[in-house]
């Protein structure tokens, strides 16, 4: 008869606890204040809305996507830049936050604007084959 004994000298160390998980993502959506963005950028969202539909109809369908989807690429690059900057800021500091909210302000409203201005003439002409 052969016996082995195996030691494991990891039992004895003491386990990590779990990290939290944080809030759940209602919480962390903050719905109150998307809403208040939101609301902020309607002025912001009404004039670029107008701009885009203008070179919809005066250029055309291409660069009207063109010239939304740069600002709007460089606007969540800042949001993303301003919200961490924030997140990890001193919470007594204003100016991070603040930042942080005029960034998903202009969000927002350059989103909400692309979204009202152009896909549904996109669909429509795709549809369609009408370009005018």
């Amino acid at each position: 008869m052969d016996i082995h004994i195996h030691i494991d000298p990891s039992a004895w160390l003491p386990v990590e606890p779990e990290p939290d998980p944080g809030p759940p993502w209602w919480i962390r959506w903050r719905p109150g204040y998307q809403t208040a963005c939101i609301i902020a950028g309607l002025p912001l969202t009404d004039a670029w809305s107008g701009l885009l539909a203008l070179l919809r109809d005066e250029a055309s369908l291409t660069s009207a996507w063109v010239f939304a989807a740069i600002p709007l690429g460089i606007a969540a690059l800042a949001d993303n830049h301003h919200r961490i900057a924030a997140a990890g800021a001193n919470p007594d500091l204003w100016m991070p936050k603040i930042r942080a909210a005029v960034a998903r302000t202009v969000l927002w409203a350059l989103t909400l604007s692309t979204g009202l201005a152009l896909p549904i003439t996109t669909v429509i002409y795709w549809i369609t084959g009408v370009q005018k």
